[in-house]
């Protein structure tokens, strides 16, 4: 269709028909291309979530590597440094004769066993017996097994050298010690402890015990390098990939964005402000936003005389210029009643004035009644007539400290009012109070200011009553 000044559309009639649904033809319908953007992202979204996902499992295989690592270190260190504990237990004892160095060299060989746990848990680690990193700890276990026997023989020695009958189990029957040590003279048992937690044999075990830990820990440090190498391999591959998905992620929502500013958002802005200035709609867009506005069209002169015909609701009554029963209803709902007070009026014989004086007089009652009340409460407070002579008044920013000068308020009222004014005759006053923070509610204010007023009446009228 032609494109007009928004100013020339002003009724339905001047779009033409076949204008209209050339118009719409035009238009790409939001469900073809949402369809199609929404495959396209989820395919895209998913692909991206797997990569993800891979890239997660790479940074967690890399830190299992890592920790495996980490921790097949420290175990190979608990071996030797275990070693070393012993070496230092028994020579130690050797050296000083003290108990105290033999026991904690048989806690730990007997009941710590670290050495031991150093080994089983390297082999949890690797899962691998044949792994040649493990053999190596397995061959530095048994060297250092092998110098337990020399260390079991030099405590033995010392013990029999001091003559201790406090010879534990364990000591007790070594193979080594035989009758040709046994006959050994303290001095040459002494001597001979000393040589076998000393000697060049010992030391070279020892060696041998630090050189295969060290190959261990070189082999797992090339294992370790190794499976970083791999993972790193496959973790640049998977941020690649994670890289174009993204990318490509990035192209679905730049051209969703593109779609939805040229076919939605701008004609909708364009649509917006001719509608603010009450003017018809050319159709332009995606073919549901050309529906949306040949509809409106169609509707805009309906509208337009709909929007004549309504008129705010009058909220105050035509006779007192009081807020009305409407009024009422919808004010209270938004008022504030937990810092208020509210009072029902009610004009004492109001019938029998009417009945008297006629109902012109009674309507003049009614707004000197009003006019009394205006004077007697402040601006802010509310004032309606809800109905025939009954008044409601909400008092706002009021609590029961204020019960004083509410009842004098309502007698000045009457005082007033009992004065007639003109053709006015002397009415009075009927007036129930509930105030907000009033002891043993029985209900709401109304329902509570109602029974204060049923307890006036009861009294013979023209009075205040506080709920």
């Amino acid at each position: 269709m032609t494109m007009q000044e928004p100013e020339k559309l002003s009724t339905i009639s001047q779009i033409d028909e076949p204008a209209a649904a050339t118009a719409a033809r035009r238009g790409i319908p939001l469900r073809t291309a949402s369809v199609a953007f929404t495959v396209v992202a989820f395919v895209v979204a998913v692909a991206l979530f797997l990569a993800d996902r891979q890239v997660n499992y790479g940074y967690v295989d890399i830190q299992r590597a890592n920790d495996r690592n980490f921790e097949a270190e420290n175990v190979t260190n608990e071996l030797v440094n275990t070693s070393d504990f012993l070496t230092d237990r028994v020579r130690c004892y050797v050296a000083t004769g003290d108990r105290q160095y033999m026991e904690a060299f048989l806690t730990e060989v007997r009941e710590t066993r670290r050495r031991d746990r150093a080994v089983e848990r390297l082999e949890q680690l690797l899962g691998d017996k044949d792994n040649e990193a493990y053999t190596s700890m397995v061959h530095a276990l048994a060297c250092s097994d092998d110098l337990v026997e020399d260390e079991y023989l030099a405590m033995r020695l010392m013990l029999e050298a001091a003559h201790d009958p406090d010879i534990p189990e364990v000591l007790r029957d070594l193979a080594a010690y035989d009758e040709a040590l046994q006959a050994l003279p303290d001095g040459q048992k002494r001597e001979k402890a000393r040589d076998l937690v000393f000697g060049e044999r010992y030391m070279s075990v020892k060696a041998e015990i630090q050189q295969s830990t060290a190959r261990s820990q070189e082999l797992l440090a090339a294992q370790a390098q190794s499976a970083l190498d791999e993972a790193g391999r496959k973790m640049r591959t998977l941020l690649l990939v994670q890289t174009i998905l993204t990318v490509a992620m990035l192209a679905v929502v730049l051209i969703m964005v593109v779609f939805i500013s040229a076919m939605v958002r701008k004609p909708l802005t364009h649509m917006v402000k001719l509608m603010k200035a009450k003017k018809t709609v050319p159709p332009a867009g995606a073919e549901e936003l050309r529906f949306v506005t040949r509809t409106y069209n169609e509707i805009f002169e309906e509208n337009q005389k709909t929007t004549e015909r309504l008129t705010y609701e009058a909220m105050h009554d035509g006779l007192t210029g009081l807020f009305n029963r409407n009024a009422y209803e919808l004010l209270y709902r938004d008022t504030d009643l937990d810092h208020a007070a509210l009072l029902i009026v009610d004009v004492d014989d109001f019938k029998g004035i009417n009945d008297t004086y006629g109902h012109d007089v009674g309507d003049k009652v009614l707004r000197r009644v009003a006019e009394v009340l205006q004077h007697s409460f402040r601006s802010v407070d509310q004032i309606y007539r809800i109905g025939g002579d009954e008044f409601v008044v909400i008092m706002t920013r009021a609590n029961s400290t204020m019960r004083d000068l509410v009842l004098e308020k309502i007698s000045a009222a009457n005082r007033t009012l009992l004065q007639g004014k003109g053709d006015v005759p002397a009415v009075s006053l009927s007036v129930g109070v509930a105030f907000c923070d009033r002891e043993n509610p029985q209900g709401d204010l109304l329902k509570d200011a109602d029974t204060a007023l049923y307890r006036v009446k009861e009294a013979g009228r023209c009075g205040c009553a506080v709920y």
